[in-house]
């Protein structure tokens, strides 16, 4: 019996967190797709998961969504419409072809990445030393994030930061859709050679080379 598909046992293979999200479908390759957000409630699995929302605050969220099933339904359809515009703007990206990237696709990534960092705060949790004296690690501003216990599509601003994240510090080069499955994942072998998302997608698609060479060489016979 094939082991269930849930948030639980989703894999975490992306290497940054906007690639975890656009992963949570099981294959952007092949129809009908698993989809593993096929409800809010997910969606909050989904972010306790990966860790970028506190226990309160999903909890506030999972509250409000329950007393508002319209809006929480309309936040889900626009969170996998994001998701589908990243996966779109970033695959054209791995792939080397941005520049066909239609118009309409680029201003729906930087609508959703505008909305996304500006809700970026920053706070200082400490008081400011005397002029002069040097700060404290503390004393820093710190990165928070515009709170709202409405907001319904909290996940998705954090997710925005780690897209904006990976365009603006990591290698292009480093940007790869799998062979297979066609999951995103930030390639961060030393060699650059990481061809497929894990090794059982890289099992699955060597399998079926080796039977279509198989295949192939009985037809000559």
């Amino acid at each position: 019996m094939s082991k269930e598909r849930n948030i639980a046992n989703l894999p975490l293979d992306g290497g940054a967190l906007c690639f975890h999200f656009i992963n949570t479908v099981d294959s952007w390759r092949d129809e009908p797709r698993h989809e593993y957000l096929d409800s809010y409630a997910t969606v909050l699995e989904w972010s306790h998961k990966v860790n970028i929302l506190t226990t309160k605050r999903i909890a506030d969220l999972r509250q409000y969504a329950a007393g508002h099933p319209g809006a929480a339904a309309a936040a889900l359809e626009q969170l996998k419409q994001v998701r589908e515009t990243l996966y779109r703007f970033f695959s054209a990206l791995a792939e080397g072809e941005t520049a066909a990237l239609p118009a309409a696709e680029l201003q729906a990534f930087n609508t959703a990445l505008a909305a996304g960092l500006s809700r970026i705060r920053f706070t200082i949790k400490a008081a400011t030393p005397q002029k002069g004296a040097h700060l404290q690690k503390d004393q820093y501003p710190q990165q928070s994030w515009l709170e709202e216990d409405t907001d319904l599509l909290a996940p998705l601003w954090v997710v925005m930061k780690s897209a904006y994240d990976v365009l603006t510090m990591e290698d292009p080069e480093r940007i790869k859709t799998c062979g297979a499955c066609g999951w995103m994942f930030l390639d961060q072998t030393k060699n650059n050679k990481r061809r497929w998302c894990n090794l059982t997608c890289g099992s699955i698609e060597k399998s079926k080379k080796y039977y279509q060479s198989r295949k192939h060489k009985e037809a000559e016979h």
